[in-house]
């Protein structure tokens, strides 16, 4: 293909790049639109339901005449009192509504001033607002008694009785176009950057010598432009729906303030609480009218002050959308540098020969599903874990007891290490000295059997051991004592990775020549000297990379404390380690963004403790 064809092509492929990153704002933007509507319509049907009163009972018939018998005149005879009102749970007509009040509260939210969206509500199916509009199926109501529905643009809710527990009828919200950016016309960021990094490609592809080093530069600049340009605009929209909620919800506690309870009562503040079921409402100042952002007890939340009688004031509180927008960079950098690496991969293309481009071609294709599985299911979660420690509370995290626990735990788990080593060294030892004899076999094999058994099995075997040996003592379980559980752990540790260990330092003994021990014999060295002055400083290596490795996996010990002893016992947390520690915060307490922070500070400690192990193999292979 020619220049110019090569060229061309790197132009179609930037404007993809650009397509792709314009689709992600658009998506993103459709998606807080959506959230809004939904957020509102929740907001908007607890404010019909406090709202609105229960239909009124009918009044009592007038009592008939009764004619006596035997006179020409009818008497009339009062009526009997009535009977003592018995305590009964309501009827379902009685948690209902008021019709005509329904109405009226229905239209009036469409008088509502600085309100953003178009709302209908319907009692049953039948809508009320808008007579004209098609009902609602029967099929519909049974639906939003479970969640809610989008359909033609419009988010809705169900409406439900004043006991909350059957479906009534629904409220429909369709939110107003807003404009989307600060520029004219309602244009964010995104698509001048995608005109600006599409000039930017085509220039560097059609200029002469055009993907030389700083051409290509210039373009990985503009392509880096329009994923912050894409950021921008998802953070605005993620930012302007929170705030349309704020404002919008004001409105509607405002005039719940003047309907609940009856006028000239003075409302309560746990009342108009009641109606924000995603946000907080509490007792405020004065401030100015837009929301704004502030930090409540170390954490960030878009707040809005409210009116709700003369010289009374609260504040309208909710988490922010934009703290999740760095999510969606996830798929905006992605779709931004598709461009500069589509402009990498034609100039190969270009340069390569066509057998070279097909061999690469097949061997891409095998390595494909293996970098994409490893991408979805080990680099995406570290980058959303990554992304969720962001959100959580570090000086929280800091001040956490239980944190701290589990890191001495830890480290107190940790010791069995050097234990295990030194006992894994004699075995090699023996097992080196008789390796020509069955007796050396039999002990190896006797070693490696547990370290390469099931860690279940071998914890499940243990309990039975250490249940047995409390009950013929008259002793308490080891494992449920706070004393003995965590030495518990470490000795069968110790058992269970002795031989791993001993396998390593075999083979540290059959790489050192026979002739260096032959040589310190003949200088009159024994055994122990022979030990002490050649075979041990020759091993040091081994040893080192035994016992890193030994405390890497200690550190990250799970399997034990999850079948044994689940952290305990408790409360004391005796055998809380930070993997379990982990675990239990993101899965017991569902608390993730904790449990990612956690996870992050534990791996960038273990990749600290990484760096001699990975010295010590280069060493290694240096050596070799």
């Amino acid at each position: 293909m020619s220049s110019r064809g090569w060229a061309a092509a790197v132009t179609v492929a930037a404007t993809i790049a650009a397509t792709l990153a314009l689709a992600v704002v658009f998506a993103a933007e459709r998606h807080y639109e959506r959230a809004f509507a939904f957020r509102i319509a929740g907001t908007t049907a607890a404010y019909v339901a406090a709202v609105t009163p229960p239909p009124q009972p009918p009044p009592p018939p007038p009592p008939a005449p009764r004619v006596v018998r035997g006179r020409r005149r009818p008497s009339i005879r009062p009526a009997p009192p009535p009977p003592p009102p018995q305590l009964a749970p309501l009827s379902p007509a009685a948690r209902s509504y008021d019709l005509p009040s329904l109405l009226t509260q229905a239209r009036a939210l469409q008088t509502l001033p600085g309100w953003s969206s178009d709302v209908e509500v319907y009692f049953g199916t039948a809508p009320l607002v808008d007579a004209t509009a098609p009902p609602l199926s029967p099929d519909d109501l049974s639906y939003l008694a479970a969640a809610g529905l989008w359909r033609a643009g419009r988010a809705l809710v169900p409406l439900k009785d004043r006991d909350g527990q059957e479906v009534v009828g629904a409220v429909a919200v369709r939110p107003h176009p807003m404009p989307h950016g600060p520029l004219p016309g309602g244009i964010g960021f995104a698509f001048p950057a995608a005109i600006l990094a599409i000039g930017a490609a085509a220039a560097t592809a059609f200029r002469e010598r055009s993907l030389r080093p700083g051409a290509r530069g210039g373009y990985v600049g503009a392509a880096l432009f329009l994923a912050l340009a894409t950021y921008l605009d998802v953070r605005a929209a993620a930012r302007q729906s929170t705030d349309r909620w704020l404002v919008d919800t004001r409105r509607l506690l405002q005039e719940a303030a003047t309907r609940l309870p009856p006028p000239r009562v003075r409302v309560a503040i746990s009342d108009l609480a009641a109606i924000v079921r995603d946000g907080e409402v509490v007792a405020g100042e004065p401030a100015d009218s837009p929301p704004r952002r502030v930090r409540v007890d170390g954490e960030r939340r878009a707040v809005v002050a409210v009116l709700i009688g003369s010289g009374r004031w609260v504040e309208l509180r909710s988490v922010p959308a934009e703290l999740e927008a760095p999510r969606w960079l996830i798929l905006l950098l992605p779709s931004a540098l598709l461009g500069p690496l589509a402009i990498l991969l034609l100039r190969w293309a270009e340069r390569t020969p066509a057998r070279l481009r097909r061999e690469t071609a097949i061997a891409w294709g095998f390595l494909g599903p293996a970098g994409l599985h490893l991408t979805v299911f080990t680099i995406g979660p570290a980058l959303y874990a990554i992304y969720l420690a962001t959100a959580a509370n570090l000086p929280a995290l800091a001040r956490d007891p239980v944190t701290w626990n589990a890191l001495r735990n830890t480290a107190l788990y940790a010791l069995y290490v050097p234990v295990s080593v030194a006992l894994a060294l004699v075995a090699a030892l023996a097992v080196f000295r008789y390796r020509q004899h069955w007796g050396g076999r039999l002990l190896s094999t006797a070693f490696v059997l547990p370290y390469v058994a099931s860690a279940v099995v071998i914890a499940l075997v243990w309990q039975a051991i250490y249940r047995w040996g409390s009950f013929g003592l008259g002793r308490t379980d080891w494992l449920s004592n706070t004393g003995s559980a965590l030495p518990a752990l470490m000795l069968i540790s110790v058992w269970a990775h002795m031989g791993g260990q001993m396998v390593v330092f075999l083979a540290g003994l059959q790489a050192i020549p026979p002739a260096y021990l032959d040589a310190a014999r003949v200088d009159g060295a024994g055994a122990w000297r022979g030990f002490w002055r050649v075979t041990l400083p020759l091993l040091r290596p081994v040893t080192w990379f035994v016992v890193l490795t030994g405390v890497l996996g200690a550190l990250q010990m799970f399997t034990l404390v999850f079948v044994l002893t689940q952290g305990g016992p408790s409360p004391s947390h005796a055998t809380g380690v930070m993997v379990h520690r982990i675990y239990q915060t993101a899965f017991g307490q569902q608390a993730f963004a904790l449990a990612s922070a956690l996870a992050v500070v534990f791996a960038v400690m273990l990749l600290i403790l990484r760096w001699p192990q990975l010295a010590i193999l280069r060493r290694q292979v240096r050596n070799a």
